[in-house]
């Protein structure tokens, strides 16, 4: 191995540790941004200076949940859309998790508003009710929806779902 391939090995190995350091140090100063400055030895003089975000969760800071309701689907078949809060200017909506009751004859529900659709269907069959993990965008000045294809018009269920994620500023 050369000078140059030893060189970026110890310069890693030092930046993997003291990044470990920070995160594993007291909580608020793992939150936090840390300096961190690493100089080569004599025969590599080339300094590396930079910052590195310690914050490895930012849904701990901008946390995201929303529940949304139709009381009775047949008020609103054969398509019902739940729709929630716009998602605010400099931020971006991202939602990790959704869980609904669908009723019975329901098979799944469509997310949509972020210019695309995204189907989460129930795990089986005879269930009334879902819970997923998703990865779902939606960018700034978006309305998140839920659409839910309701087959059976005379049915009275009632229709609830609830988004979790996290924003993300965009600036």
């Amino acid at each position: 191995m050369n000078n140059f391939s030893k060189s970026i090995t110890k310069s890693f190995a030092v930046l993997g540790t003291m990044s470990s350091l920070a995160f594993l140090s007291s909580s608020s100063t793992a939150l936090a941004q840390t300096q961190v400055t690493v100089t080569n030895g004599p025969t590599m003089a080339v300094p590396v200076t930079g910052t590195i975000n310690t914050n490895p969760a930012p849904q701990v800071l901008h946390p995201y949940q929303q529940e949304g309701a139709v009381s009775d689907s047949s008020t609103c078949a054969p398509q019902c859309i739940i729709s929630f809060a716009v998602v605010p200017a400099g931020s971006r909506l991202v939602v990790t998790n959704v869980s609904a009751q669908v009723g019975a004859s329901n098979d799944s529900f469509v997310i949509e508003g972020n210019g695309a659709a995204y189907f989460v269907p129930k795990a089986y069959p005879t269930a009334s009710y879902l819970n997923a993990p998703v990865t779902v965008y939606f960018e700034p000045g978006s309305t998140p929806t839920a659409r839910f294809f309701v087959p059976n018009a005379t049915e009275h269920t009632s229709l609830i779902v609830t988004f979790v994620g996290y924003y993300v500023p965009t600036q």
